[in-house]
């Protein structure tokens, strides 16, 4: 396996694009949208992944000295062994090399337990965002 960063609409990019549809929309009967396939143009998108397949992906949407990491997501067959972990370690030293400072991200409630461990903390009360429960998490980083 190897962390590799995605260049958009290549076909990594698409790869990793049908793999969180599968993971974290179909789940809720979303789709992407083609507005929100645009937007992610400017994102800085990372992998981690074995010849033909897409294991784990997250990105990040910088400004200034801060990251908003979103879309995390792993393959269904690969949850549960630390990839997802193993990914965003690897992402954190990657953003540590570019000078941020903080990472934060809206977390699904589900999940807090996960960033928790990555020793995000939470910082927010619960909103809903496509239509299931967030919360709002943080990370100094430097």
């Amino acid at each position: 396996m190897s962390f590799t960063s995605i260049i958009y609409n290549t076909e990594a990019y698409w790869k990793v694009l049908r793999m969180r549809e599968l993971v974290l929309r179909l789940p809720l009967g979303l789709r992407f949208s083609a507005d929100d396939i645009e937007k992610e143009e400017s994102e800085l998108i990372f992998a981690l992944k074995t010849d033909s397949k897409i294991v784990a992906s997250c990105q990040f949407v910088i400004s200034g000295q801060t990251a908003k990491m979103r879309q995390v997501a792993t393959a269904s067959a690969f949850q549960g062994h630390g990839f997802g972990r193993d990914l965003y370690l690897y992402c954190e030293d990657q953003l540590k090399k570019q000078g941020i400072a903080e990472i934060y991200c809206h977390a699904r409630k589900t999940t807090v337990p996960f960033y928790k461990k990555l020793k995000f903390e939470v910082i927010s009360e619960e909103f809903e965002e496509v239509g299931i429960p967030h919360v709002k998490m943080k990370k100094t980083i430097m």
